[in-house]
């Protein structure tokens, strides 16, 4: 039974994404929006998991860091969801130590609630199969199933249609700017749709989705920067700030807040690391690609 199954404690370190661009390519009947967007997986700053097993079932979450429900939140969710759909419950104790920042754009709930999904489906004495465990994960979050997968991937739909693709930057840095700016996902799509801003759709069918260097022209591109520069304008002046400490291409991910740089030359990548902190701000990095 699934209140009897026990395991060794574990410890999973889990890291976030950037997106290399992002369109807004449509609005459906049901409020949500159709994205056309390049994941990139990053190999820090990482969230740490403290697994370990609970008497009875479900799982239990602790966590210290604000803004986090120990009760309702993407690992809770994805536990449920998959616990629902397979019947193994296992009780599972989570100590979540967040390093990932949060409102940031980089996908750090997303990517812990793939984590658990992931372990549950290792542990199961019948997991799901692939496909189902993908449609599974799409609904804890529109990103989870590209965490899964964590491999470079072309998403579209509402970001759960992948297609993995390689992003033609191997050998290249990446920096992150992590200003102290929380946006909410959910308030700029509102803003974008209040401000009734352009479909990138047209811009989007013209590309050769067959030849990845194609893509390479929207790198740095994201939609939603005009609505969140409005609102926080520092953010366009940090953008200016990797841009200037020599990234060959800047770029803000997600909905925000955080920036990044993507660098030819490792060597300057570190010095945009050390200029931004002088500057004032949390940067990670530089992670090699």
């Amino acid at each position: 039974m699934c209140a009897a199954y026990t395991f060794p404690p574990e410890e999973l370190r889990v890291s976030g994404k950037i997106n290399l661009f992002l369109l807004i390519t449509g609005r459906r009947p049901d409020g949500y929006h159709e994205l056309a967007t390049f994941f990139m997986p990053l190999p820090g700053p990482c969230d740490a998991l403290a697994l370990a097993p609970v008497p009875g079932e479900g799982i239990r979450v602790e966590c210290g860091a604000p803004g986090i429900d120990p009760q309702r939140n993407t690992l809770t969710r994805a536990y449920r969801l998959y616990a629902e759909a397979t019947g193994f419950a296992p009780g599972l104790g989570v100590r979540l130590q967040k390093g990932i920042p949060s409102g940031a754009g980089l996908g750090g709930g997303s990517a812990d609630g793939a984590a658990i999904l992931a372990w549950m489906q290792r542990h199961c004495p019948r997991p799901l199969g692939g496909d189902d465990l993908l449609a599974l994960a799409a609904r804890v979050g529109a990103d989870v199933p590209f965490f899964l997968r964590g491999a470079p991937c072309i998403a579209e739909g509402i970001g759960e249609k992948l297609r993995p693709m390689p992003s033609g930057l191997e050998g290249w840095s990446c920096v992150l700017a992590c200003p102290p700016v929380h946006v909410d996902t959910s308030w700029a799509y509102s803003a974008w749709d209040a401000e009734r801003m352009p479909f990138s759709l047209t811009e989007w069918e013209k590309i050769d989705k067959n030849i990845a260097s194609r893509y390479q022209c929207l790198f740095g591109r994201n939609d939603f920067e005009a609505v969140v520069f409005a609102r926080w304008p520092e953010l366009s002046s940090w953008k200016a700030a990797v841009a200037e400490t020599g990234a060959d291409i800047a770029g803000m991910s997600g909905s925000g807040s955080a920036l990044y740089g993507l660098f030819r030359d490792g060597a300057r990548a570190a010095k945009s690391v050390a200029s931004l902190r002088e500057k004032g701000t949390v940067a990670y990095g530089p992670f090699l690609f």
